[in-house]
């Protein structure tokens, strides 16, 4: 079962001898500019109700996302992060059979494999630039899948689906009576693209969300799912009760509520991570994908020199990326997130320094 995320500053600071306080965190594709000042402000009292229980369905919060979506609140379910219904999922529907579209999410795997479901991968390659065939995939769903799992935006490699596309899939996954899981964890950051309005009248869809990496609430974890009315009930009758605690139902209510910081957040992506993508591109030895995501998958073309040779280089500075080969990419791949001016500029530095040197390490 493989357990490695990106952002775990803690058990790198320990095995590194640094303080987490001081990793820059390439790893984990958070917004750089971090929470919502509301949602800062709103946490500082919330001490003062943190010894009663949270409210059980977090319905106000859910009011607020269907506000923010324009969603009927009936086809919402808040949860513990998105990867909580990752896990519930399986427990629902007990599918024996699953087909992922990789490199993907571990999590999805991980899951199934605790029922016993027997999975099935269909490859996105670099070639395409991590896009499927779309019509090879379709084909591919007449072999009796009970789910099927996808990224969109994809991770790690940030690849976008066509809308068009996704509608395909989906309808055909509803002739086999498959249940076809979205997850849109990155899908702020493009949000027109999102497909949470087909996911309130099908049967068969659910699309999975986040406000961990747009709203940056990785700590406090909270997702949600979106669905027809039918599965959010099923999935509800699984979760258990108090599954989001109080300080992350405030603080996704005032994150929905702060138009300013998330057109400051829309601002910030649409020019740095078109600078960070340039600054890798010119790095001889390097070969950064397209992406629609906060973060790049880049491919190593200097020979001799591993995905793994970069990461410990990089984090003897006290910079932290994400290694891919936990994602099946192989040792030449890694995935670095978009972060500020000044530190997206000393990542490109400090990889030149690193594809420079014969022997790394």
């Amino acid at each position: 079962m493989n357990k490695t995320h990106g952002g775990n500053i803690w058990k790198v600071s320990k095995e590194a001898g640094l303080s987490h306080q001081d990793i820059i965190d390439f790893s984990a594709s958070i917004n750089p500019l971090g929470m919502s000042p509301k949602a800062v402000s709103a946490l500082k009292d919330s001490h003062k109700i943190i010894p009663s229980y949270p409210e059980p369905s977090a319905n106000d919060a859910i009011d607020g996302l269907s506000r923010f979506h324009n969603i009927p609140k009936e086809n919402i379910l808040a949860g513990n992060g998105s990867t909580e219904f990752i896990y519930l999922i399986p427990q629902v529907f007990k599918p024996k059979k699953a087909l992922i579209i990789e490199p993907c999410f571990s999590e999805y795997r991980n899951s199934l494999e605790i029922y016993g479901c027997k999975i099935e991968s269909f490859i996105a390659g670099k070639e395409t630039d991590f896009l499927p065939d779309i019509d090879e995939l379709c084909k591919r769903l007449k072999n009796n899948y009970n789910i099927v799992y996808l990224g969109n935006p994809a991770n790690p490699s940030g690849a976008l689906f066509k809308r068009d596309d996704i509608l395909k899939i989906a309808c055909e996954c509803q002739k086999y009576s498959t249940v076809l899981v979205v997850d849109e964890a990155f899908i702020d950051f493009v949000e027109d693209e999102s497909f949470k309005n087909n996911a309130v009248t099908m049967d068969n869809l659910i699309v999975l969300r986040s406000m961990t990496k747009f709203f940056a609430m990785a700590g406090l974890r909270f997702g949600y799912l979106i669905s027809s009315k039918k599965i959010v009930e099923k999935v509800k009758t699984f979760q258990p009760p108090w599954s989001v605690n109080t300080l992350a139902q405030i603080a996704a209510i005032e994150s929905l509520k702060d138009k300013n910081h998330i057109e400051s957040t829309k601002k910030w992506f649409t020019s740095e991570p078109k600078f960070l993508f340039e600054g890798l591109k010119s790095i001889n030895g390097l070969k950064p994908y397209p992406s629609k995501a906060n973060y790049f998958v880049v491919g190593i073309t200097q020979e001799g020199i591993t995905s793994k040779m970069i990461c410990d280089t990089l984090l003897k500075d006290s910079i932290l990326i994400r290694d891919c080969s936990s994602f099946g990419l192989g040792d030449k791949f890694f995935r670095a997130a978009v972060k500020n001016r000044r530190e997206n500029i000393l990542l490109l530095e400090k990889l030149i320094l690193c594809l420079k040197n014969t022997v790394l390490i």
